[in-house]
C-alpha cells in the first residue's frame, strides 16, 4: 500500500503544477506517460523541473526500495539508465519530453481496494501483467488497478477513477482529462482521486464572459490568460466573490470630444489620456469626468485670446502678469478673474470684460446682445442694449404666490416650481426664452436673473410619484370625453416600469403632441407622440396597433435613443438634452415641462426619486398564430431583450435566410420560437416578417369585418380596428385575403383595408 501511495503522490505532485495547485515543496517532481495498455488517458503534465534549476539535469530517476522512494537526476541518458539498472523497480524519465525511457518494474500492476461502507481495505497485490491484475481485481466489487510506472488508475470496478464535485451531485469519471474538463465547467468544481482520496484540483477562480459563467481555473494567472482572449470578461475570486481582473469597458477616453479608446480600469485610462492632448476620461456608469487635460480656462486681453489653461489657478497666475487680462471659463463663458478696469462689460449680469476707457468698453458691448457697461467707480450703467419691452413666446406672464412661480397663460394659472430667489411676490415677470427673466417696471422691463423650470433638467429615467388612478383623474378633468387618452393611466405606469422612463414626462409629451388625445394621428393611427411625422412630410406618421403599444414603444424609443449615454441622439438624459434633436421648436422642452408642472408642481421630492433600469422581463404583444419571419443575416437569440440593464444569456442562433416562428414583439425585439421549441428574443431589425398584414384606412371608432367567405355578403366572423396585425394564410384572391386574426378567427378580409408589412 505504501509503495503505491508514494508513486501516486509523485504523480499528484506533478499534476499540481499543470493545473494550478501549489505543491507542498519546491522539490523536483515528474509526470509519467501511461503505457499502451492503460485504459485511462492521463493529461500530459509538466513537472516543476521545467521552471527549476533541475531542468539543467534532463533525466530524472526514481526507484522503489524498502517501502521508500529513491530519486536522483542525471545530465545524460546512459548514466540515468545505468543507475536504474542497478536498482529494483526503477523508472527513468526524460524531463524535456515527459517520456519514460527505462523501467525495470517487476510487477508494475498493483490491485487495491477502496474502504467502502466502513470496511477495511485489503492488502495490495502486485502483478506482472495487466490481464492478471484485472482478473484479480474483477473478483472484488470495489477494487482498482494502478500502473506503478505511470501512477495512473488503469482499471476500476467502481463507476470511475475520479470524482467531480461542485455540481448538482458528485459525478464519477474514468479519465482524468474528462474529470478536469467537467470540473472546470463548474464555478466551484473540484476533482478527487478515488485511489488516494485526495483533492487533486480545485477551482479557485472563475471567468465570466458577457455576464455569463465561462470556465473555472485553479490559479488567477490561468483565469486571466483565458479571460484576456474574450471581450467583456472578468475574473472572480471564489473565496471572496470579488472581481480581481476584468476587461469590461468602464472608462471612455475622448480626444477633442471624440471617443477613441475604452478601458476597464481608471488608472489605465488616465495613463493613456496623459499621452494625448485635449483628452478627457469619463466614468461610463456615472458619466462623470475623472480626468481632463482639455483647456478649461482662457486668458484674454480685450477681444484677443492670449493663452489657454487646464486649471483656473494657472490661468489666473498667468493673467496677473498681463495688463488688462481676464480669465474666462470656457464651458460657461463666464469671467472668473479680471484685472482692475474702470469699466466693466456685463452680459446677463455676468462680467464679460473690463476696459480702461468707457469708449472701448461701449464699443465691445455693442458687439453683444443683452449687455451693459458699468462704471466701476460710481456703479452707474453708462450703456445698455437690454430690451425694455419684453414679451414671452407664448404671451404668458408670471408671478410668485406662496413662494411658487405661477404661469398665467390665457385663463390658465399653472404653478410651476419654487420661485428663484431674485423674484418677489409684489412683481410681475416676463421672459424671452423661459431662461432669462425680466421684472415689469413703469419705466420698462428690467433684467433680474436666469432660471428655468427644473423639470427641464430633471433626469427622465427617474421614477414618477404618480399612480394610474391619478393620471386617469387628471386626464378626465382636462381632456375631451372622446380623447384616446381617457383611462390610459395604467399604460403610462406600465411603460415606466418596463423601460425606466418617467411616466409624468410620457403623459406630458403625449398631451403636447396629440392635442390632449384628439389629433388625427392619435384618433386614427394610435400615434400619440407624432412618431415619424416629419416636418417635411407629416403624413408619414406611423400607425400603431394600440394606444398601449404606442406608449410602450415611445418609452423604449426615448430610453434607448435619447436617454442612454450610448443612444444615437443622447445630449443629456433630460428635456433640454432631448430638445437638441427631437424637436425643431426651441421651446419644446419648456412646453413639456409646463404640462409636467400642471400635472404636479415641481418639488424637491421629485428630484430625489430613484433612477429606474430597463426591465429584463418585458410585456410581449402577441402576433396572430402562424406568423413567420426570415433572418436577413445571422441572428443571435437571447433569453431576454439585450437592451435591458441585465445582460441576457444566449439561447441559440438563426442562420441567415432561415425561416422561423415569430410569437410576438416587445418594442425593439421579436419573440421567436426555435426548432427545439425554445423561445427567445431577436433584434427586430434583423427579421423580415413573411406573412403579416396590417389593417389600414379604418377611421377612429370603426372596424372592418373578417368574413366567412370572400364576399361582402357572407357572415362576419370577427371585426378588427385600424393598425392591428393579421397573419395571411393565402391571397390575394379576387380582392380578398385569407387571414387569421389575434383572436384566432380565420376568414377573409378585403385587401383594400390591409397592407403587407415586413
Amino acid at each position: 500500500m505504501i509503495r503505491q501511495r508514494l508513486l501516486f503522490f509523485v504523480l499528484i505532485l506533478s499534476m499540481t503544477f499543470a493545473i494550478g495547485i501549489s505543491p507542498v515543496s519546491a522539490e523536483a517532481s515528474v509526470a509519467f506517460q501511461p503505457s499502451s495498455n492503460d485504459l485511462v488517458t492521463t493529461r500530459t503534465v509538466h513537472s516543476v523541473a521545467r521552471t527549476s534549476s533541475v531542468y539543467s539535469l534532463p533525466y530524472y530517476a526514481c526507484a522503489l526500495a524498502n517501502q521508500s522512494v529513491m530519486t536522483d537526476t542525471f545530465s545524460n541518458l546512459s548514466a540515468a539508465v545505468n543507475w536504474g539498472k542497478a536498482q529494483t523497480n526503477a523508472v527513468v524519465v526524460d524531463v524535456s519530453t515527459d517520456q519514460v525511457v527505462f523501467d525495470n518494474m517487476v510487477d508494475p500492476y498493483l490491485v487495491e481496494t477502496l474502504p467502502l461502507n466502513g470496511s477495511s481495505p485489503l492488502s495490495p497485490q502486485a502483478f506482472s501483467t495487466y490481464s492478471g491484475a484485472v482478473s484479480a481485481a474483477n473478483q472484488n466489487g470495489n477494487a482498482y488497478v494502478v500502473n506503478e510506472v505511470t501512477g495512473a488508475v488503469v482499471w476500476s470496478s467502481t463507476n470511475g477513477n475520479f470524482i467531480v464535485e461542485g455540481g448538482a451531485s458528485p459525478a464519477p469519471y474514468q479519465s482524468l482529462t474528462d474529470a478536469l474538463n467537467a470540473a472546470s465547467a463548474i464555478p466551484s468544481g473540484s476533482v478527487l482521486s478515488m485511489a488516494s482520496g485526495q483533492t487533486i484540483w480545485q477551482a479557485a477562480y472563475q471567468v465570466m464572459v458577457n455576464g455569463q459563467f465561462a470556465q473555472s481555473f485553479a490559479t488567477e494567472a490561468q483565469a486571466q490568460s483565458y479571460a484576456e482572449q474574450n471581450a467583456l470578461s472578468e475574473v472572480i475570486d471564489n473565496s471572496t466573490g470579488g472581481v480581481v481582473w476584468n476587461n469590461i469597458p468602464q472608462y471612455d477616453v475622448y480626444q477633442n470630444g471624440i471617443l477613441i479608446k475604452q478601458f476597464a480600469y481608471e488608472s489605465d485610462a488616465i495613463t493613456y489620456a496623459e499621452t494625448l492632448t485635449n483628452a478627457t476620461v469619463e466614468d461610463i456608469s456615472t458619466q462623470q469626468t475623472v480626468y481632463s487635460n482639455m483647456p478649461n480656462y482662457v486668458v484674454e486681453v480685450g477681444t484677443q485670446q492670449v493663452q489657454s489653461f487646464v486649471d483656473e489657478a494657472s490661468a489666473i497666475a498667468y493673467a496677473q502678469t498681463v495688463n488688462g487680462a481676464v480669465v474666462i471659463q470656457i464651458s460657461t463663458n463666464q469671467v472668473v478673474w479680471s484685472s482692475a478696469g474702470a469699466y466693466g462689460v456685463y452680459r446677463y449680469l455676468q462680467l464679460v470684460r473690463s476696459f480702461n476707457t468707457q469708449q472701448s468698453a461701449i464699443a465691445f458691448a455693442k458687439t453683444l446682445d443683452h449687455a451693459q457697461v458699468i462704471d466701476t467707480q460710481s456703479n452707474q450703467v453708462v450703456f445698455s442694449n437690454y430690451p425694455t419691452n419684453v414679451s414671452s413666446p407664448n404671451g404668458d406672464t408670471f408671478t410668485v404666490q406662496n413662494n411658487m412661480l405661477v404661469d398665467h397663460w390665457g385663463n390658465q394659472n399653472i404653478t410651476w416650481a419654487p420661485a428663484p430667489s431674485f423674484m418677489t411676490t409684489s412683481q410681475t415677470y416676463v421672459t424671452e426664452d423661459y431662461i432669462h427673466w425680466y421684472e415689469e417696471e413703469p419705466s420698462g422691463d428690467v433684467y433680474v436673473g436666469s432660471w428655468e423650470n427644473p423639470y427641464r433638467t430633471m433626469n427622465l429615467m427617474a421614477s414618477s410619484s404618480l399612480t394610474a388612478s391619478q393620471i386617469n383623474a387628471f386626464i378626465a378633468s382636462n381632456a375631451a370625453a372622446d380623447s384616446v387618452l381617457q383611462n390610459t393611466g395604467k399604460y403610462f405606469i406600465e411603460a415606466e416600469q418596463q423601460f425606466g422612463v418617467n411616466a409624468q414626462y410620457l403623459l406630458a409629451h403625449a398631451i403636447i403632441e396629440s392635442a390632449w388625445g384628439t389629433s388625427n394621428f392619435a384618433q386614427n393611427r394610435d400615434n400619440l407622440f407624432g412618431y415619424e411625422a416629419y416636418t417635411t412630410n407629416p403624413n408619414a406618421a406611423a400607425t400603431f396597433r394600440s394606444i398601449e403599444y404606442d406608449i410602450n414603444f415611445q418609452a423604449w424609443f426615448v430610453r434607448n435613443a435619447y436617454l442612454n449615454s450610448s443612444g444615437s441622439f443622447f445630449n443629456g438624459a433630460n428635456l433640454d438634452g432631448m430638445n437638441v434633436d427631437y424637436a425643431t421648436d426651441p421651446y419644446w422642452s419648456n412646453s413639456i415641462a409646463r404640462i409636467m408642472s400642471e400635472i404636479t408642481p415641481y418639488a424637491a421630492s421629485v428630484s430625489n426619486q430613484q433612477q429606474l433600469p430597463e426591465a429584463s422581463t418585458r410585456l410581449v404583444f402577441p402576433y396572430p398564430p402562424g406568423a413567420t419571419g426570415l433572418a436577413t443575416q445571422n441572428i443571435t437569440v437571447y433569453s431576454a431583450p439585450a437592451d435591458s440593464s441585465t445582460a441576457p444569456s444566449t439561447v441559440g442562433n438563426i442562420a441567415k435566410g432561415a425561416d422561423f416562428s415569430v410569437l410576438g414583439d416587445t418594442p425593439g425585439w421579436d419573440e421567436v420560437e426555435l426548432s427545439n421549441n425554445q423561445t427567445g428574443f431577436v433584434d427586430w431589425n434583423l427579421v423580415s416578417l413573411q406573412n403579416m398584414l396590417e389593417v389600414t384606412g379604418v377611421t377612429y371608432g370603426n372596424t372592418v369585418p373578417i368574413m366567412s367567405k370572400s364576399s361582402a355578403g357572407s357572415q362576419a366572423l370577427d371585426t378588427v380596428p385600424n393598425g392591428v396585425y393579421l397573419v395571411m394564410i393565402s391571397g390575394p384572391t379576387n380582392g380578398w385575403d385569407y387571414v387569421v386574426d389575434g383572436n384566432g378567427k380565420t376568414g377573409w378580409i378585403t385587401d383594400q383595408n390591409v397592407m403587407v408589412i415586413h
